[in-house]
């Protein structure tokens, strides 16, 4: 993509525009939220990213900073114009079921020009097959099985950036050969989910690498994570999902120790054309 133009990266833009004129003109968060009459928290998750000003918010914002150029004005207000526009994943079909985190993570990955995966103990989503991402959301049990499924159709929905005609997103994954092993759904579901990685690891834009189970100890196993790289004038983000909850990395010292990470992690991973022999061994043998 040539700009990233999703609801969810205009926010954070707006957010962050927000926060930069706030600091221009010495004020914090505190005396935005007197002005807005509203608490800290709400001018927070404005700055985040995470929630809109109405309009009438913003024009009192702009005031407050200071901002007279009609022009920066305008070009801010058209962002929050444009920032105000539904997702498809914040649809109520959807965003009744992802947990709190996720539907800020799909617009992002939405927009993002390249992801960078690594996965510890499965299959990346934007790699899963139907069958298998419902094992792996209905494997807690605090789902219904039509939540499953929702949450399932959002995992395949995403897919469609892989495959999309005009600037499909870049995949790179790395993957502990462990998760290919563990016969998530059964071994049937495995057998396709096996055939689908290499099927998919044929595209241009998907690169896909296996690291060994013989490798000794090595940084990836703390966690598995994801990088968002959305072009050269926006900041790398950092995601990493736990059972605790899911949290954003945008500190340019997280990131860059994520990058670091990855670019090891990918160094100690078998290549692309030993990768797909692996996975064709697997597959032979479920």
């Amino acid at each position: 993509m040539s700009d990233p133009s999703g609801p969810t990266v205009r926010r954070r833009r707006l957010g962050s525009e927000l926060r930069r004129l706030r600091e221009q003109a010495g004020l914090d968060q505190l005396a935005a939220a007197r002005d807005l009459e509203c608490s800290n928290s709400k001018i927070s998750r404005i700055e985040l990213g995470q929630g809109l000003p109405k309009m009438i918010e913003l024009r009192s914002l702009l005031d407050l900073y200071g901002v007279t150029d009609e022009d920066e004005r305008a070009k801010i207000l058209e962002i929050r114009k444009e920032a105000s526009e539904i997702g498809w994943w914040e649809q109520a079909e959807y965003e009744t079921v992802l947990p709190s985190g996720l539907g800020v993570y799909v617009g992002l990955e939405y927009d993002a020009r390249s992801v960078r995966a690594w996965e510890l103990g499965y299959v990346p989503g934007l790699l899963q097959t139907e069958s298998y991402a419902r094992a792996v959301l209905g494997s807690s049990g605090l789902k219904t099985a039509d939540e499953v499924g929702r949450l399932a159709r959002v995992r395949i929905q995403r897919q469609q950036r892989l495959t999309a005609k005009s600037n499909p997103v870049e995949l790179v994954a790395v993957v502990d050969e462990a998760a290919l092993l563990r016969p998530v759904g059964g071994r049937a579901v495995m057998r396709d989910q096996l055939a689908h990685l290499l099927s998919t690891a044929e595209m241009p834009n998907v690169t896909l690498q296996i690291h060994p189970l013989d490798s000794s100890a090595h940084a990836g196993m703390l966690g598995a994570f994801t990088l968002l790289n959305f072009g050269d004038s926006e900041p790398v983000v950092g995601y990493v999902e736990s059972p605790a909850g899911n949290n954003f990395l945008e500190r340019d010292r997280q990131t860059r120790m994520l990058v670091h990470t990855f670019d090891r992690l990918r160094a100690g991973a078998l290549d692309p054309g030993d990768s797909a022999a692996l996975l064709a061994e697997l597959a032979a043998k479920e």
